[in-house]
């Protein structure tokens, strides 16, 4: 059957968490549209216990560790062209192990800020983050040998949060068709220090599309600055990180609290 929506949860440790991310999406998704797998960054015994729960052809394993920065996207690339020959899709969303949906009908929520075939990507669009900006000016001569000329509606610095990234159909499409999938684009960590919530939106613009801020119903941070527990009530559909950090260092107690939070409103037991 034929899904709206591929959720694709990207991760590499924590399991139980993972697990919930998972089942806050299920809760919150319509089964017949929209499908949920995870993309393992290399780790291996990880992606064989996942198997166990969610199925073989819902769980990719890298065989290459990419980790963070550029090699998230890396990591995306290599999940769209694995998923693609397991699902028939329009739509991918990318999003972190730490991330939560916690409102009904997320995916019709996020898609309905598809209304043209110009949207390339959807998700908290940042206008500029210098750090990235003087990072693109100082690579941009690299850049552009590498991937080809970048035009001039890409604002230096500009990002769609990598916590939660919607990939329209429209994108997918011109990357496929641009050679997006194959390297240099499948292996941009060899030539980019950028991240890939900001080298993405590059490339969006370089596939002539255009970015969409889906702020008014994800609240979504590098780092959280503040407790999500209730921003459910106040519209919010989709929450990243969890992983407040009050409490020991490395603990993940304020994590289990959050999240066991979110599982009593979706009535199931606690992790």
């Amino acid at each position: 059957m034929s899904k709206d929506l591929l959720v694709c949860v990207r991760c590499h440790t924590k399991p139980t968490f993972i697990l919930d991310t998972v089942d806050s999406v299920k809760w919150s998704c319509g089964g017949d549209t929209t499908e949920v797998v995870l993309a393992v960054d290399a780790v291996e015994n990880l992606a064989t216990k996942l198997r166990t729960v969610m199925g073989k052809k819902n769980v990719y394993c890298s065989p290459k560790k990419w980790g963070w920065g550029a090699g998230l996207f890396c990591l995306l690339v290599e999940s769209i062209v694995y998923f693609e020959k397991r699902f028939d899709f329009s739509h991918f969303l990318s999003i972190d192990y730490d991330t939560l949906f916690i409102r009904k009908n997320v995916d019709l929520e996020l898609l309905s800020f598809v209304d043209s075939p110009s949207v390339g990507l959807v998700g908290n669009y940042s206008a500029t983050n210098n750090t990235w900006a003087e990072r693109f000016n100082k690579e941009r001569k690299t850049l552009e040998q590498v991937f080809g000329r970048v035009p001039v509606s890409f604002i230096p610095g500009e990002g769609i949060q990598g916590g939660c990234m919607l990939l329209t159909k429209s994108l997918i499409e011109v990357m496929r068709n641009r050679g997006m999938f194959r390297p240099p684009f499948s292996e941009a960590k060899n030539h980019t220090g950028i991240a890939d919530d900001h080298l993405l939106p590059m490339f969006v613009r370089m596939c002539g599309l255009d970015l969409v801020d889906s702020g008014a119903v994800t609240r979504c941070q590098w780092k959280a600055t503040s407790d999500p527990r209730g921003l459910e009530k106040r519209g919010i559909c989709v929450f990243h990180p969890t992983k407040l950090k009050p409490g020991p260092v490395g603990s993940d107690i304020a994590e289990k609290q959050i999240r066991n939070y979110f599982r009593r409103i979706r009535k199931q037991a606690p992790i």
